[in-house]
């Protein structure tokens, strides 16, 4: 029997409960002291298609979805057919069987027991049919061999407001499914959860949620944003938080807007933030321009999915990397960060929001669908590791003598002062036109060529420290690995799967296009004498940027754009067929 080690899938059609299903019982492993990881995948549909959502419970760390399906909740027949095959030796399927017959249930091992469960029959008895997912959560715990006072206090927790019946309700639907399993099990389970002294505080979110509590900590105070999935949920956890956080949320009526609420609200020196999609990006392309040639600062999230045009718009992709990196015409410095987990997401969009003010100019932050609806166990955030820096920004006392000011100025260090509008003294003008260090519109070829040069000279002053790639494994290894973005949790439990089998490597997690460590990076790659890049795209995109930026170009690849995130074992694979 395994202990406190568990995969389960949920599936069904969109609408039917899914996502709460595998939300519910994600928060209940936390609770008693388990790793998690938590993932899904559904078409673009509002209603029907098939949907799952996996959650991966362990009482070691674990980095991403792995393994054969222990547990699955089937809340359609389709579920079953398309993931029985899933199984693991000895696992279980708990069914609707109000909804799913059982001549239905097609299993390809006799090891595979099945467990009929009539959910939404539970459901109506406790007062609803709505409450069925509860009613699964609750078959589950018994399956496990788990109490269900977990369940219940999350019960109380979530329903507590809507009143006293809601509640009791929900509480006959769970322990009406919790005791049907349980009467059925006529012996234990192969696998089993119990409660553990839990080791480190931890927290439960996804990547959007991190970078909303990242700028919040950064001190960002509005919000513009037309939803684009799977960026949205970003606006949703800014507009049930704005009171309390004192943000104003605005809900745009596209992304050109959006972008131009930026340029306004950097320039009145409000930390803002817009998160989209590919698309979205693509509509702010002109105003991302303005940002860069009047120098405001702006944070923009851009969570890839497929492309090009709509794609796959609810399926992950690593494709915009070169497009952010040149987005807008002309030249101007932007800052381009590319988390890979939501632990990094927080730090580095306070980082981020830090950078872009202290060389005024836009900033990227390029997540993708897997790192920002995946849901993960992190520790605590450490606020002490976080501080507000906000670069040459004058306050009121300098600007009473600031004569002559120049909005513009050539400096050494290529960063100018930034007023306020009201401040004394700071009246100047702000446009798209290039201009002189007063701001006024200026074509002489000398200003322009010397206006182009500070821009380009202020990123300078951000401190390499910063934006250095992350190294993993070990650092004398000869094979070196190399990821950016969501990749990161996959490649490190490739590197679990390996030391199994006592091969140890080094793994490089590239956080920053610009600033780029290209140094270090080069330094890394001369040192190994095999190398592999693995990216979400099929031009390898992060390898060209590399060559372009240290002469190197990385002999091997593992490109997978299919719009489904890597898995350990097939990196792992990979790394075994290069080593031979």
């Amino acid at each position: 029997m395994r202990i406190n080690k568990v995969t389960l899938k949920a599936g069904g059609e969109a609408g039917t409960g899914i996502a709460t299903i595998g939300a519910i019982f994600a928060k209940i492993m936390q609770r008693i002291g388990l790793y998690v990881f938590m993932t899904n995948d559904y078409p673009s549909l509002i209603r029907g298609g098939h949907n799952t959502i996996a959650i991966r419970a362990s009482s070691d760390p674990i980095r991403s979805l792995y393994g054969p399906i222990d547990v699955l909740i089937a809340l359609d027949k389709a579920t079953i057919n398309a993931h029985a095959n899933e199984m693991s030796e000895g696992g279980a399927i708990i069914y609707d069987s109000t909804t799913i017959k059982e001549a239905d249930v097609k299993l390809p091992r006799p090891d595979i027991r099945a467990f009929a469960v009539p959910f939404t029959k539970i459901a109506k008895d406790a007062g609803g049919e709505l409450f069925f997912n509860n009613v699964a959560v609750g078959a589950t715990l018994a399956l496990l061999g788990m109490k269900i006072d977990p369940l219940k206090i999350i019960i109380e927790q979530t329903f507590g407001r809507k009143g006293a019946e809601i509640v009791s309700k929900n509480m006959v639907a769970s322990q009406g499914g919790y005791d049907h399993l349980k009467n059925m099990l006529a012996s234990p389970f192969d696998v089993k959860i119990e409660p553990r002294a839990i080791p480190e505080r931890t927290v439960l979110l996804n990547g959007n949620d991190a970078v909303c509590i990242g700028a919040i900590r950064a001190g960002a105070n509005f919000v513009a944003e037309y939803p684009m999935s799977p960026s949205s949920s970003v606006l949703h956890w800014m507009a049930a938080h704005a009171v309390k956080y004192n943000l104003v949320v605005k809900h745009v009526e596209d992304e050109i807007s959006a972008i131009n609420h930026l340029c306004g609200a950097g320039f009145a020196g409000v930390r803002a933030l817009n998160a989209t999609s590919g698309g979205g990006f693509a509509l702010m392309a002109e105003a991302l321009g303005n940002a860069g040639i009047a120098e405001i600062p702006c944070v923009i999230v851009n969570v890839q999915r497929c492309g090009p045009s709509t794609g796959l718009p609810t399926y992950t992709e690593q494709a915009d990397l070169r497009f952010t990196l040149h987005a807008s015409q002309g030249e101007f410095p932007r800052i381009i960060c590319m988390p890979g987990d939501p632990e990094e997401a927080f730090y580095e969009t306070v980082n981020v929001f830090n950078m872009a003010e202290l060389v005024q100019t836009p900033a990227i932050m390029l997540l993708d669908k897997y790192v920002s609806e995946s849901a993960a166990t992190v520790p605590y955030f450490d606020i002490a590791k976080t501080k507000v820096e906000r670069g040459k920004l004058m306050s009121d006392a300098q600007m009473e003598s600031a004569a002559g000011f120049k909005r513009h100025e050539l400096t050494t260090d290529g960063i100018s002062p930034r007023c306020l509008p009201g401040q004394k003294n700071g009246i100047h003008v702000c446009s798209s036109y290039e201009h002189d260090e007063t701001g006024f519109t200026s074509e002489e070829p000398n200003m322009r060529i010397a206006q182009i040069d500070k821009r380009a000279r202020k990123m300078n002053a951000i401190a390499p420290a910063l934006y250095q790639p992350s190294f993993y494994g070990d650092p004398a290894s000869t094979f070196l690995l190399v990821s950016w973005g969501s990749t990161k949790g996959v490649a490190l439990e490739a590197m679990h799967l390996l030391a199994r089998d006592n091969i140890s490597i080094r793994f490089m997690h590239i956080k920053y296009a610009v600033p780029f460590a290209a140094e270090a990076i080069k330094e890394a790659l001369q040192s190994a004498s095999t190398v592999l890049i693995c990216e979400g795209n099929s031009e390898g995109q992060m390898r060209s940027f590399i060559r372009e930026k240290t002469g190197i170009l990385i002999p091997n690849t593992y490109l997978r754009y299919d719009g489904r995130p890597f898995e350990p074992q097939d990196i792992a694979s990979k790394v075994r067929e290069l080593m031979k």
